[in-house]
C-alpha cells in the first residue's frame, strides 16, 4: 500500500516551571539532542528531567516526540498521555496529535481519530485545524473509509488551498483508490506547484505524472473518433426541444436520439432526453443517460446531481457515490453534492459519513438557507445514534 502523509508533529517552547538546576539542565540538553537528531540521547536526558521536574505537560511531550522517533510508539503514547494529565494545558492540540500519531503506528485508529477529533474541538489556530484534517484524512485512509478521508483532505484544502500534505494525499487518493486518473494528475500538478522545493516527495510526484500523461495520451488515441454531422445534429436538437415544450413526448425522445445518432458528442441531446426521462418517471433511462452526458461533458455538476438522485430512488446507493465522489473531485464545494453523499451514505446505513457529508454541506449554505434548520436536526439525530 502506498505510504500517505500524516503530517502533524512539531516542536513547542518547552516550557519546565519550577525545578531544580539539574532538572532544567537535563530539559535542555535534551532539547538539543532532539534538534540534533539524537533521539535516544534526548530521551535519556528527557526521562531524567522528569524525574525533577513533575509538572510540565511540554517536557512530557518533547519526551513523546523523542520516542516516537525513535520508534518507541508504545512509550511514547505514555509519554503523550502522561502530558494530557498534567494541567493547564495550553499545548493541548499539539499533544492530542502526538497521541494521535502514537496510536495511528499501533493501528489503533479508533483512538487516533478520537484524539485528532478532540484535538480539532481545541485548536487554537487555522494552521493546526487544517493540520489535524490532514491527519485525520490519512487515519480514515489506512482504516479503508476512503469515503471519509477524501472529505477531510477537501475540508482541509477548503480552509487553505496550497497545503501540501493534503494535497499529495488527496492525489494518491484519487490514482491508487477511485482510479480517477484525470483528477489525480490535475492534483500532482497542484501540489507541485504548492510542496516546498525540498519536499522529498516531489521526485516521486514526478515520476506519478509522467506515467498518468502517459496513460492518458493512450487512452485518449485508443478512443474511436465518432462520426458527427453537428449541422444535422442541431437541426434536430431544435426539433427536440420544440417536441419537449410541446410536450410531445415521444416525438421529443425520438428528435433527441436521433440528434445524439448524428453527432454523440452534442450534450444537450444526452442531457435533454435524460431530463425528460426524468421527468416521465423513467428512473433506470433517465440514470444511464444522465451517464452519457457525463461523459461527454464531465464537468456539468447539475448530470452528477441528478444522475446520483436516480441512483438513490433506484435504491443503488453504491452508484449514487461513485458518481458524487467523482462530482466532489471535480467541484469540492458544491453543496448539492455534500447533501446528496449524506443521503447516499444514510441509504447505506453509515450513520457516521451520513453526518460528516451533512455538517459539511451546512458549512457550505448560507445560516439563512430554507431548509438549514430541518436539515441540522437530521444531522444532529444521526450523531447520536
Amino acid at each position: 500500500m502506498t505510504r500517505i502523509s500524516f503530517v502533524f508533529l512539531c516542536a513547542v517552547a518547552l516550557v519546565c516551571g519550577c525545578g531544580s538546576r539539574s532538572g532544567l539542565s537535563d530539559a535542555k540538553k535534551g532539547m538539543a539532542a532532539f534538534k540534533d537528531g539524537n533521539h535516544e540521547k534526548a530521551i535519556r536526558y528527557f526521562t531524567a528531567a522528569t524525574e525533577r521536574i513533575t509538572s510540565s505537560p511540554e517536557l512530557y511531550y518533547h519526551l513523546g516526540l523523542a520516542y516516537l522517533a525513535h520508534g518507541d510508539v508504545k512509550d511514547a503514547r505514555d509519554a503523550f498521555e502522561a502530558a494530557l494529565n498534567l494541567s493547564p494545558v495550553e499545548n493541548e492540540a499539539n499533544i492530542l496529535g502526538g497521541l494521535a500519531q502514537a496510536a495511528y503506528h499501533l493501528k489503533d485508529f479508533k483512538a487516533a481519530l478520537a484524539a485528532l477529533e478532540h484535538a480539532l474541538a481545541v485548536s487554537p489556530d487555522d494552521g493546526t485545524a487544517v493540520r489535524l484534517l490532514t491527519a485525520m484524512g490519512a487515519v480514515q485512509a489506512s482504516n479503508q473509509n476512503y469515503s471519509l478521508a477524501h472529505l477531510y483532505y477537501l475540508r482541509a484544502l477548503k480552509m487553505n488551498f496550497s497545503h501540501a500534505p493534503a494535497r499529495y494525499n488527496l492525489s494518491v487518493l484519487y490514482q491508487d483508490q477511485y482510479d480517477l486518473k484525470e483528477e489525480a494528475f490535475d492534483n500532482f500538478k497542484l501540489f507541485m506547484g504548492t510542496a516546498d522545493a525540498k519536499d522529498k516527495k516531489r521526485d516521486k510526484v514526478e515520476n506519478r505524472i509522467n506515467r498518468l500523461r502517459t496513460n492518458l495520451d493512450r487512452m485518449a488515441a485508443a478512443r474511436p473518433a465518432p462520426q458527427r454531422n453537428a449541422t444535422r445534429a442541431g437541426v434536430l436538437l431544435q426539433e427536440a426541444v420544440n417536441a419537449h415544450i410541446a410536450r410531445q413526448h415521444s416525438r421529443a425522445v425520438k428528435a433527441y436520439k436521433d440528434a445524439l445518432e448524428a453527432d454523440p458528442l452534442t450534450f444537450s441531446a444526452a442531457y435533454g432526453l435524460a431530463s425528460l426521462y426524468r421527468q416521465q418517471g423513467n428512473r433506470a433511462e433517465a440514470l444511464e443517460t444522465f451517464k452519457i452526458a457525463i461523459d461527454i461533458n464531465p464537468t456539468h455538476q447539475d448530470s452528477y446531481a441528478k444522475a446520483a438522485d436516480m441512483a438513490l430512488q433506484l435504491r443503488q446507493p453504491d452508484e449514487a457515490v461513485r458518481l458524487l465522489t467523482k462530482a466532489l473531485a471535480r467541484s469540492p464545494n458544491n453543496p448539492e453534492t455534500a447533501r446528496l453523499m449524506a443521503q447516499a451514505a444514510a441509504a447505506k446505513r453509515n450513520g457516521l459519513e451520513a453526518a460528516a457529508y451533512g455538517e459539511f454541506y451546512l458549512s457550505l449554505i448560507p445560516k439563512d438557507s430554507p431548509d438549514r434548520a430541518e436539515f441540522e436536526k437530521w444531522v444532529n439525530t444521526l450523531k447520536k445514534k
